[in-house]
């Protein structure tokens, strides 16, 4: 018989061998992440699926106790779902459901139900070794979307990177959700720094009828998303999405509250851990060194030296979020050389994930 250790570490172990695992620690600190999460039924449960997508019965055929009837399982899946534990998709009427990675998925699911002892776990999970695996990855699950005031036409820009055709190209329903990042922010009495927008996390498709249906999120029109986005733009927010042509979300990130930019803040070549083609550069005959840039930037990639600012390009994400407000038109975004198309979908962003650890783990 296994005590309740056991289930959460065989679960723990079970979670690091996904694309974004979830790595042990000395302390134990991720042991108590997941009792957070999951009861010992529903840790038992969870680790009889997959990362990929499968169907009651074959998850009901791993189960090694049948103590349990395929219907009591099916209600046990479905509030987990409720949980923000685990996912779920519709394909040809049948419904199947799969693990989440702790980001992005489970820490974003639990949005308007986010507690301080959860977040506490999960901060301290995140700093110490779980945030090198998030963006040890080697292939990224997140990419910079610039922002549209600084695309102009000499950018040659891809349907994938353009704000506007991806949220025209995105699938039904649209939705917005609160940022649970700025609730985090919120649970101590620490509101955003840089916006008073709350709902500026869009899910699309599959991901936004869960969040539709378990009342997480409403939906909005392609107009409505570029409504928000443009005044997010105007607070000066960063767009991130997933690393897919056609993402599943976009979040409008800010420096003060982010789980992920707050991160790369920290680290010393923010740029090589998150997927962008563009770079920003200043025009040094146009600058005049009014510091309107270095404020602006959520990544502090600008620094101003001998009264004129300058981009360290090491900490640049591309997010054109500096350009806009410079008075002096003395920014623009530099398309890298040799453009990288995002991987078609999130099925296949986790694939090369894999096939890179793997390749990895040979050497």
């Amino acid at each position: 018989m296994l005590d309740d250790n056991d289930i959460y570490r065989n679960l723990q172990i079970h979670l690091d061998q996904f694309p974004v695992g979830f790595p042990a620690t000395t302390t134990g600190i991720e042991i108590e992440v997941l009792k957070h999460l999951f009861s010992e039924k529903e840790a038992l449960i969870a680790i009889k699926l997959k990362w990929s997508y499968d169907t009651l019965e074959n998850i009901y055929n791993r189960l090694e106790s049948k103590h349990i009837s395929i219907n009591s399982l099916e209600d046990s899946l479905n509030n987990m779902i409720k949980r923000g534990t685990i996912k779920y998709k519709i394909e040809n009427g049948k419904k199947l459901y799969a693990n989440l990675p702790l980001v992005v998925g489970i820490f974003e699911y639990q949005v308007n139900k986010l507690t301080k002892e959860f977040f506490e776990d999960f901060d301290e999970y995140l700093v110490s070794v779980f945030g090198a695996e998030l963006l040890g990855t080697k292939i990224s699950q997140f990419r910079t979307i610039p922002i549209q005031q600084s695309v102009t036409p000499e950018n040659f820009i891809s349907n994938y990177d353009e704000v506007k055709q991806i949220i025209q190209n995105s699938e039904e329903p649209l939705t917005v959700a609160n940022c649970v990042c700025r609730q985090s922010k919120e649970l101590y009495e620490q509101p955003c720094e840089k916006t008073s927008l709350r709902e500026t996390c869009f899910y699309f498709g599959i991901t936004g009828q869960l969040f539709l249906d378990q009342g997480w999120a409403r939906q909005i029109s392609r107009d409505e998303v570029l409504s928000i986005m443009a005044q997010a733009e105007s607070d000066g927010l960063v767009f991130q999405s997933g690393n897919t042509v056609n993402p599943e979300f976009i979040c409008c990130c800010c420096g003060c509250c982010c789980a992920i930019l707050t991160k790369l803040q920290k680290l010393p070549r923010p740029s090589r851990v998150i997927s962008s083609n563009y770079y920003a550069e200043i025009n040094s005959d146009l600058c005049v060194g009014c510091g309107t840039c270095v404020d602006r930037c959520q990544i502090n990639s600008i620094k101003l030296t001998n009264n004129l600012a300058k981009i360290i390009q090491k900490r640049c994400i591309g997010c054109g979020v500096c350009i806009p407000s410079c008075p002096e038109g003395a920014i623009q975004l530099i398309k890298k050389e040799g453009e990288i198309r995002p991987p078609s979908s999130q099925e296949d962003l986790f694939s090369q994930i894999m096939n890179k650890k793997q390749q990895l783990r040979k050497k």
